[in-house]
């Protein structure tokens, strides 16, 4: 089976994580995998490095007809079996090909935001994803947004994002020295974009209230790049949170960080389902994630892993870093907890085996 992932944007989120991640399991072993991209980044650099054919397709719109033929052309050149979409975007150009263009490869779409789209996205729903094989959702609360999107209700298959646990490194709180964090401190940590929907405003603000609340040490690291971390960065100085937030920059060695805190942190307003929070589970960390999207799924299917206020509830929020703050002997259960679903619900073999059934 020759695969070829769709992807406009090649950059370093989730979504790019996703490709990256099923073409390191799959190419070549089970599938001969392709990448089809329309702006560079850093994931057209690793898949190079995997031996992965590449090939870049200007696409300025989902329905952008010679992007479409251009698609259709290469797909037929190749011997491509399945388009894997990863955006409305790629799913729209990739189902023209199919049929106007003679493009005889099954389309398959991953979801990999939760939104509501406007009546005329849902008219258009309509209209192309019957021409879909597989409509991909990574959690319950993604099926149902794309039915009330207007998507193909019989063309959905769940499919979990997964993460392989014994992957991850062991404890070891030897990376807390950079940031001068004494060895009984409880650390959190969160591991995001610093964009809006990733509520870290939110997150400061909950911090502060935490301070108010209790003489505990604790730190609190936030490790990510984005256009707003200038803008953090001012906000934990105008809330006085310089002793307690470290703020160190996109890192290379996330794993290393998550696996010398206690606690792992999501504060996001709108979620699928979280490479960064299955990584934390995976370390063995018990979760605190804001009640949407995905993290519900995450944090209480098969077992609870955590707790899950409200976005937006400051109080609520703070009130769960303060239970897990001052409860040790909850942290470790729930962290027992994590780490099982993260080797079990949530492996990466079963996510990857559920993504071949749907390809097949």
């Amino acid at each position: 089976m020759k695969v070829l992932y769709l992807i406009n944007y090649a950059g370093d989120g989730g979504s790019e994580r996703y490709v990256e991640k099923l073409l390191r399991a799959f190419h070549p072993k089970q599938c001969a995998c392709a990448l089809c991209y329309n702006e560079s980044g850093p994931l057209v650099d690793k898949a190079r490095a995997m031996g992965v054919p590449i090939y870049q397709l200007t696409m300025k719109s989902p329905f952008d007809l010679s992007a479409a033929k251009a698609l259709a052309a290469l797909c037929t050149e190749q011997g491509i079996d399945v388009i894997h979409a990863q955006y409305p975007r790629e799913n729209y150009v990739a189902i023209l090909a199919k049929r106007l263009f003679g493009c005889k490869a099954k389309v398959v779409f991953t979801a990999h935001l939760i939104i509501q789209q406007p009546s005329v996205w849902k008219v258009f729903n309509r209209i192309f994803t019957p021409a879909d094989h597989k409509l991909i959702a990574v959690c319950e609360a993604s099926a149902d947004a794309m039915r009330i999107n207007g998507m193909a209700a019989d063309k959905i298959a769940l499919v979990y994002n997964g993460i392989d646990a014994d992957a991850m490194p062991p404890r070891n709180r030897g990376v807390l020295q950079e940031f001068g964090i004494g060895p009984q401190e409880t650390v959190f940590i969160s591991l995001a974009r610093f964009s809006e929907e990733k509520g870290l405003p939110f997150l400061c603000n909950s911090v502060a209230r935490l301070k108010e609340k209790t003489k505990l040490p604790f730190h609190v690291i936030i490790a990510g790049a984005g256009d707003l971390l200038e803008e953090i960065r001012g906000q934990v100085q105008k809330l006085n949170l310089q002793d307690t937030v470290v703020l160190p920059g996109f890192r290379t060695d996330g794993n290393q960080l998550l696996a010398a805190s206690d606690i792992c942190l999501n504060s996001s307003s709108s979620e699928a389902m979280s490479f960064a929070i299955l990584e934390g589970m995976a370390c063995g960390l018990p979760v605190i994630a804001t009640d949407v999207g995905g993290n519900r799924t995450l944090v209480h299917l098969e077992g609870e892993a955590g707790l899950t206020p409200a976005y937006g509830d400051v109080e609520a929020y703070s009130n769960a870093m303060l239970r897990l703050l001052e409860d040790a002997d909850l942290r470790r259960r729930l962290g027992e907890t994590a780490l099982q679903k993260a080797k079990g619900v949530f492996s990466e073999e079963r996510s990857f085996q559920d993504t071949l059934a749907a390809y097949q």
